[in-house]
């Protein structure tokens, strides 16, 4: 299942514009950045600084990194009833990673909000 996300996800990066290096984020937007609390989608896709949160970076090709991170959100977040799915093409939300000295930005991602108010996103960065 994991294999399959991570292809999902390969597939959205070669077919959306997935990066601007060097650009700055309009608001809103989610982040997820090593050294600092993520910003994740609530159940009203919103994002929340998060309580808690990790965050992994894998190599998973030439030139394209994924940035995961798992995340409590903050009390008074909205929370769903049930799991929710969510991409760029629901929220017209970007994602957001510091890699280096660039600021990338990304529409290929997948995120999950649950009841519990966990929250979690996969981002997919083509660094040039």
């Amino acid at each position: 299942m994991k294999k399959l996300s991570i292809v999902s996800l390969l597939i959205v990066v070669f077919s959306v514009t997935a990066v601007a290096a060097n650009a700055k984020p309009s608001a809103p937007f989610y982040l997820v950045s090593m050294g600092q609390p993520c910003r994740l989608p609530d159940g009203a896709a919103r994002p929340q600084e998060t309580t808690e949160s990790k965050v992994q970076t894998t190599d998973v090709a030439e030139n394209i990194v994924q940035v995961n991170c798992v995340g409590a959100l903050p009390p008074g977040a909205v929370l769903p009833r049930y799991p929710i799915k969510l991409t760029y093409y629901e929220t017209k939300i970007p994602c957001v990673t510091r890699y280096g000295e660039d600021t990338l930005l990304s529409q290929a991602y997948a995120a999950t909000v649950l009841p519990n108010g966990t929250s979690e996103i996969s981002c997919v960065f083509h660094i040039h």
